[in-house]
């Protein structure tokens, strides 16, 4: 069954929480939004969801839980300590200042003396955790997809058999076209000769030319194997979309070839009808993956 590019999924574990949003699109197109520190595993989730979808604009949100931050620690500079030492020692020395240069003073420089610092992860221990949540997200994603894709494949199929009952019906009316142009084309031809009796050769001649002018057999045959073509397509597990822009393009040339040729009322009202339903079966088939 088709599937819609439309979907949400949501997925959690290991202090990861991971959201995808998808819309329509021609091609596959990935936004990842994730923190700074997992930049370097960016192109492994860009491989996981591309080996699974393969249309739809994707917006995919990486977070952290709060207690589940990257590991940080205290670190010493030394050097900076020293400084602090020497220059407090050297102005109780010039000024005669009382009291000592010790912990409690050097407290007060605390945050310069020490700093923290970010202990670097094991990034293929992180990505296990990572990844298990970005297949939950998916998994989410994609049944949403499938629900929708069902709706999808009903709409369609329903309106494309609404074009093939028209055409079926222009396929009847056809050569009752052609046997009705030659009476009237007899009696038209008799009117203006006034009596003088008109070839029958000739008459049979121009109902042959008109009837290989308004011939919709072939376009009736073609447009008929691409409407079930169509339908095995809403049946298929595989992504289809862009087989079915360019099949619903065929059926439109075939409906405009038999609406070029159409030389009666009824014919041409049925064409604009079905062009009419095919033109809302490309609407929803945009959304198809």
């Amino acid at each position: 069954m088709i599937k819609s590019m439309t979907g949400f999924g949501k997925g959690e574990g290991g202090g990861f929480v991971v959201e995808m949003r998808s819309v329509n699109h021609k091609f596959l197109d990935l936004s990842i939004k994730l923190p700074r520190q997992l930049m370097p595993i960016e192109g492994r989730v860009k491989k996981t969801v591309s080996d699974r979808l393969s249309r739809g604009r994707v917006d995919i949100y990486i977070t952290r839980g709060g207690s589940e931050e990257p590991p940080r620690a205290l670190r010493l500079d030394a050097d900076a300590a020293e400084q602090y030492i020497k220059i407090l020692r050297e102005l109780k020395d010039k000024f005669s200042l009382p009291g000592e240069v010790d912990m409690a003073l050097l407290s007060v420089y605390g945050k310069d003396i020490v700093t923290e610092a970010e202990v670097e992860e094991d990034l293929d221990s992180v990505w296990g955790f990572l990844e298990a949540a970005i297949i939950s997200a998916m998994d989410g994603l994609e049944e949403m997809r499938s629900v929708e894709g069902a709706t999808l494949a009903a709409d369609i199929r329903g309106r494309a058999e609404g074009i093939a009952a028209n055409l079926g019906e222009v396929e009847k009316r056809a050569p009752n076209v052609v046997a009705e142009y030659a009476i009237k084309l007899k009696e038209r031809a008799r009117k203006l000769a006034e009596g003088v009796d008109v070839s029958e050769d000739r008459l049979a001649q121009e109902v042959a030319l008109f009837a290989d002018r308004c011939d919709i057999t072939e376009e009736i045959v073609r447009g008929g194997s691409h409407l079930a073509q169509l339908d095995t397509m809403l049946k298929d597990d595989a992504p289809v979309g862009r087989k079915m822009d360019f099949l619903i393009q065929e059926i439109n040339r075939e409906l405009n070839t038999i609406g070029s040729k159409a030389s009666d009322k009824d014919m041409a009202r049925r064409v604009v009808e079905m062009k009419s339903e095919l033109e809302k079966i490309r609407e929803q088939a945009q959304n198809v993956e």
